[in-house]
């Protein structure tokens, strides 16, 4: 960043500045700073941390556990730090196996060789349950897809064997 800021406050001469157009209003998104955008979402990590330790603190769900803004920040900033370090060891992995995207295995072979393989097998099961929930949500909307589409070809095709005109050529022949 101190490079950055070395160029913004170096002076431009004054025909370089009118030789270049000057640049279209950079959108809402484009004006966060590196680190907003790589930021967890804040509501997302505060609610798993006081459900967690909620849950930890024997009150189940409904038990209200407080976490100072400083010690939020701190979880927020340690997800995101260890999402950066799993998804690194998991390309390195991907690159052993010479391909270039990283599938779940992936992953968790990354947690075993990051020494997290304690969670390597809750993660299976997690997994192999979210794809079971999900194959079972593709099969229910592929049926609707083809009920759809039986009663779009019901509808068209005894249009099509009633047509009066149809039957005027029919007995014409």
């Amino acid at each position: 960043m101190p490079r950055k800021a070395a160029k913004e406050a170096a002076p431009q001469p004054a025909a370089a500045a009118q030789e270049e157009p000057a640049p279209a209003p950079a959108a809402p998104a484009a004006a966060m700073s590196e680190a907003e955008v790589e930021e967890l979402p804040k509501a997302i990590v505060r609610r798993l941390v006081k459900d967690k330790l909620a849950h930890i603190a024997g009150g189940g769900e409904g038990a209200e556990v407080i976490v100072n803004k400083d010690a939020m920040a701190a979880f927020a900033e340690s997800a995101r730090i260890f999402i950066h370090y799993l998804s690194a060891t998991a390309n390195d992995m991907c690159k052993e196996s010479k391909r270039q995207t990283i599938n779940a295995d992936d992953v968790l072979k990354a947690l075993d060789e990051m020494e997290f393989s304690e969670f390597v097998e809750p993660l299976r099961s997690s997994l192999e349950e979210f794809r079971s929930k999900n194959a079972d949500r593709r099969s229910e909307a592929s049926k609707k897809q083809k009920e759809k589409r039986r009663k779009l070809n019901e509808e068209s095709q005894p249009q099509n064997e009633n047509d009066p005109v149809d039957d005027a050529k029919e007995n014409d022949d």
